[in-house]
């Protein structure tokens, strides 16, 4: 049986966050501190994927594959599961003139021993042709980014811990939205005095929220409808960097003694900073989930 809880630091910190403009606004501002869980298998990653490992354990699988880019969190994670609990793991990496030292993400992949399997930007398109072709029968998939029904309860499990590290439900919790996976499993398990708030890190990505309603009518129960996503945060694209976020990104690191990176956290970090002025209510408490990733 797997055993989680030996590595992993659960549940994550709940940590206040202050500056002079919550207390104008008489706000109560928490960081949920999902970087923590673990050094490499951190964040929503984790909460993605652990339901899906226990399925995987249940029906007898101990391989698992995958896919993901050169600077794909979720593949560094994946790789590192393999590590930690022994399961054989495979990744279909987006991009034929990649190796497996192209990136950080894919030296350490290829060091926790992740079979690595290079296919063209077209080809990596077709997911469930590459599974055809690449996946074995003794093979258990995880789909990019570990968003599927099975997600939902992991990441229904923080908003679990919120509420009782709080004593009570939030006004707002706000996350950076990539896959959809994280913000559907937080409105599967939110009251109605909740209200969810995602930041999207990709361009051009309105697409999410017919994907983000599929998910939860496919795998929820009962799900609330109280959200909202910005779409105007994402700083040129994914992984993409702008000088704002950067001078952003440096002071807030500098100031509060946790880190964000550019590609999730650090853009969900910016957006409330301005969404603070206008968008939120006076009298609120907010709880800013932070999804770890590398630096």
């Amino acid at each position: 049986m797997l055993d989680f809880e030996k590595i992993l630091n659960l549940p994550s910190p709940l940590e206040p966050l202050s500056d002079p403009m919550y207390v104008e606004k008489s706000l109560k501002v928490f960081v949920k501190r999902d970087d923590l869980i673990h050094p490499q298998i951190s964040g929503n990653k984790w909460r993605k994927l652990k339901f899906n490992l226990i399925e995987a354990e249940k029906q007898g699988y101990h391989k698992l594959i995958t896919f993901g880019g050169a600077h794909s969190n979720h593949l560094y994670a994946v790789a590192a599961i393999g590590r930690y609990f022994g399961f054989e793991t495979t990744g279909i990496i987006r991009g034929d003139e990649l190796n497996s030292y192209s990136s950080i993400t894919l030296q350490y992949a290829h060091e926790c021993g992740m079979q690595l399997q290079f296919v063209s930007r077209q080809a990596y398109k077709d997911k469930n042709q590459l599974l055809g072709i690449y996946r074995k029968d003794d093979q258990y998939v995880l789909p990019e980014g570990g968003t599927n029904t099975l997600s939902l309860a992991g990441v229904g499990e923080m908003v679990q811990e919120i509420r009782q590290q709080l004593g009570y439900d939030p006004d707002y919790i706000i996350c950076p939205v990539g896959t959809g996976g994280t913000i559907a499993g937080i409105l599967s398990a939110v009251s109605a005095k909740t209200t969810v708030v995602g930041v999207c890190v990709l361009k051009n990505a309105n697409y999410l929220e017919n994907e983000i309603t599929t998910l939860l009518q496919s795998g929820a129960d009962n799900y609330s409808e109280n959200y909202r996503i910005f779409w105007e945060f994402h700083h040129r694209g994914y992984a993409k960097k702008t000088p704002q976020l950067m001078s952003f990104i440096e002071a807030f690191n500098e100031k509060n003694g946790f880190s964000v990176e550019p590609v999730y956290s650090g853009k969900m970090f910016y957006a409330f900073d301005e969404l603070v002025k206008n968008e939120i209510r006076d009298n609120s408490t907010i709880v800013l989930i932070h999804t770890g990733g590398l630096r």
